[in-house]
């Protein structure tokens, strides 16, 4: 376990994303996540030496999970490898694979002040984050883009780049103001981004899927008290590491 995951985890009470309503009167809600820092970057970028070269870059993901034994509660550390793999057709192909692409997020296409910054382990305030909102869609693989689900809003956050095994010892914090409403449902993805020629992607690996996965569904207390939000895990069970191959495309 990295030691500031674990920070993270005895701080926040779990691997999470905390997300908290307040109050702030009318018919509407402020609803606040924050998201762990669990990639580690890592751009692999060049130009084709030959025709059908692959592309290798092998990135780590790392999360810290709450869990409950017979002598009590305990933390699990799991660690997955997604080995990317890019094929790319043809000599003189320019390409880049980064482990760390941005957050990606379906939220109700009602919310609106979409912000998002970076906070240090103790609460500080690190900066502000580009955050593109109402996106019409995003490309997950070459040639085919992803819409928003009907009722929804695409929203793409870019994390803060830290060097080294300072990759974890921040937050992401998303912010969004919502009609007041029982249940909030939203898709979240971390990704890599892929680009080979002219062609750029985003490739998710949290969850490892080819969309954003399944919709998280939440109450927002009414007394602004924060929750928790659990990662999908990255290996089986109680095992502490996994490894997985993604085979990717290069487009024209």
């Amino acid at each position: 376990m990295s030691m500031a995951l674990a920070r993270a985890v005895i701080l926040l009470g779990g691997f999470t994303a905390l997300a908290a309503g307040c109050g702030s009167g009318g018919d509407s809600m402020v609803v606040r996540e924050r998201f762990e820092a669990v990639q580690a970057p890592h751009r692999i970028a060049g130009t084709t030496s030959r025709a059908g070269q692959i592309v290798r870059n092998d990135c780590k993901v790392s999360a810290v999970y709450k869990v409950r034994e017979a002598t009590g509660t305990a933390f699990l550390t799991q660690t997955q490898i997604v080995h990317l793999r890019l094929g790319v057709p043809t000599k003189g192909t320019a390409y880049e694979l980064e482990c760390l692409g941005p957050l990606l997020a379906e939220l109700p296409a009602g919310a609106s002040k979409v912000e998002a910054a970076a906070y240090d382990l103790s609460g500080g305030r690190l900066g502000t984050l580009s955050v593109r909102t109402r996106a019409s869609s995003v490309r997950l693989a070459p040639g085919r883009r992803l819409p928003p689900a009907p009722g929804k809003q695409l929203v793409v956050v870019e994390w803060p780049r830290r060097p080294g095994s300072a990759y974890d010892n921040h937050r992401l914090e998303l912010s969004f103001r919502l009609p007041k409403a029982l249940l909030v449902r939203e898709r979240v993805a971390y990704t890599a981004s892929v680009s080979c020629g002219a062609s750029s992607y985003l490739q998710p690996v949290v969850p490892l899927t080819n969309d954003l996965g399944f919709v998280n569904a939440y109450t927002v207390p009414s007394d602004g008290k924060p929750f928790d939000f659990i990662v999908p895990r990255l290996a089986t069970g109680i095992s502490s590491h996994a490894e997985v191959t993604r085979t990717l495309a290069c487009g024209g």
